[in-house]
């Protein structure tokens, strides 16, 4: 396909901080670009390449935004949690993403509101599980949440208060969520606590990697974002 790439920077009112934005295009005119689904992805910095490299393989028609400044991620993606200082930046980073970043890529490369795909590894993943469990009833940000081997155990309580708060206000979770995870039994039981729900409308899938924590990336990366687009 041979798109093209980007860096543009994009200062944030809700976090204080600038971000910069690594931008992945394919082939296609303004209308075709209007039509796309969007992944915004954690770890923007050290994920862009390997993404946009599934993306080319694949031949998969989507615009990335990768958010860098990857300095901050303790403090931008998990409360305060027992693995990493810092924490507590998510509702605002989340803010950031939905009111600022989102806007800017729909406006100036392209993007289909109902299209939007969120992406992360690690605390990264737990974000994704923030991001899904912040939003209540059908009109939802995100299109689909893919969540690789997320750092639960160092937040269990907390990610599980999300989801006890959510399904204490909602039976319905309309969307699409990929748990991607290696030997991590955090994981697997929240997935087991996510089908004993059963909420109404959710498309869950939970696949474990071998590789390790880093080694799945690729693989865990190219399923979550077929399933994502399925």
């Amino acid at each position: 396909m041979a798109g093209t790439v980007r860096t543009e920077s994009l200062r944030s009112s809700h976090t204080g901080n600038g971000y910069p934005v690594h931008i992945y295009v394919p082939p296609g005119d303004a209308a075709a670009r209007a039509a796309m689904p969007v992944v915004y992805l954690l770890d923007g910095d050290s994920r862009f390449n390997t993404l946009v490299d599934i993306v080319e393989t694949s031949r998969t028609r989507v615009i990335i935004a990768a958010i860098g400044n990857e300095a901050r991620r303790n403090e931008d993606y998990v409360p305060s949690n027992t693995c990493t200082m810092g924490g507590g930046g998510q509702v605002a980073y989340l803010n950031f993403i939905r009111l600022e970043l989102t806007p800017y890529i729909e406006a100036n490369v392209g993007g289909h509101p109902l299209r939007r795909v969120l992406l992360g590894h690690s605390h990264g993943g737990s974000f994704v599980l923030y991001a899904l469990f912040a939003e209540g009833g059908a009109n939802r940000h995100f299109a689909a949440y893919l969540s690789s081997d997320a750092s639960i155990a160092c937040m269990q309580d907390t990610v599980y208060g999300w989801e006890a708060a959510y399904a204490a206000a909602h039976t319905t979770l309309p969307t699409r969520l990929h748990l991607a995870h290696a030997a991590n039994v955090a994981n697997i039981d929240f997935a087991a606590q996510l089908r004993g729900r059963r909420y109404s409308g959710l498309t869950l899938a939970a696949h474990a990697y071998g590789g390790g924590h880093v080694g799945m990336i690729p693989v865990a990366f190219a399923d979550a974002l077929a399933f994502a687009l399925a």
